[in-house]
């Protein structure tokens, strides 16, 4: 398994069972995702400025979780509104911005009328959804003409460390997809795909734009457990292997990390990151 999007390639998408998996997987890691919460919150700031976030401005923030994004926007004076597919991110973000409204949506099907944002952000939640094309479509629909949409997502694994070190790692100790485990969209689309993606659901002015720094890790073993603890799909590929192969996974993955050892500073993990943005005409 090459990586996340050799199963899309492989199989045919069942974007109805694929929007489960996902349900299921983050609605039990409302409490665990703090390990990614330090890089996300990183990208926050290109996010807000790129879809023209200020003072004033009517936000929604999709696939919010713990409320990380729509609280920066908050911050800077924008009128926010918070949504999560997962009713315990929601529970979550809400406990810890009571200030900021949260509910319960999907993507594919956001629940507000046309027209009534400024501007709609997501942070690493387009790679979530069972049909990304249909979630970009309704972006559009509930944003006000000259209102923009900017999603980050994460960048092929070869460049986001951070999440290939574990994909390699499967792939090195031949692992075979587990069962259950359903196909979905590519995982890590391109500037080019995420492009032609936005300008398909009819946004203008398009562009993408890179981010890359070093996730500061204190070592190996925090690393791992720290995706196992805060991912959905790329964990999956590990967790419901046998034990031997789970073994093996975790060999590769020690000999993989061993390259981003800085002396005396644990690990500094590379990661980059895909900022794209459309303007709704």
């Amino acid at each position: 398994m090459a990586d996340a999007d050799a199963t899309a390639t492989a199989f045919a998408v069942d974007a109805d069972a694929f929007n489960r998996f996902q349900l299921a997987g983050w609605e039990a890691r409302a409490d665990s995702y703090a390990f990614f919460s330090p890089m996300t919150r990183r990208v926050g700031g290109a996010l807000l400025a790129a879809a023209c976030v200020a003072a004033g401005t009517e936000v929604l923030d999709v696939g919010a979780g713990p409320g990380d994004l729509a609280a920066a926007a908050a911050d800077l004076g924008a009128d926010t509104v918070g949504m999560d597919v997962a009713p315990s991110m929601v529970r979550r973000a809400a406990l810890a911005h009571p200030a900021i409204p949260f509910r319960v949506g999907s993507f594919e099907q956001i629940p507000a009328g046309e027209g009534v944002f400024d501007a709609v952000v997501g942070n690493f939640v387009l790679n979530h959804v069972g049909r990304p094309e249909l979630a970009l479509r309704e972006a559009a629909r509930v944003l006000r003409p000259g209102g923009w949409l900017a999603l980050s997502s994460w960048d092929a694994p070869h460049r986001n460390r951070l999440l290939g070190l574990m994909l390699d790692a499967v792939t090195a100790a031949g692992a075979a997809v587990p069962p259950g485990v359903p196909a979905g969209p590519v995982s890590y689309p391109s500037a080019a795909e995420l492009r032609d993606s936005f300008l398909a659901a009819g946004f203008t002015d398009v562009g993408t734009s890179g981010i890359m720094f070093e996730a500061a890790v204190p070592d190996a073993a925090t690393l791992w457990q720290g995706l196992l603890d805060s991912a959905v799909r790329v964990p999956a590929h590990v967790t419901a292997q046998p034990a031997d192969v789970q073994a093996r996974i975790r060999s590769a993955f020690d000999d993989l990390v061993a390259v981003h050892r800085r002396p005396g500073a644990g690990l500094a993990v590379p990661v980059s990151v895909l900022v794209t943005r459309g303007r709704r005409p």
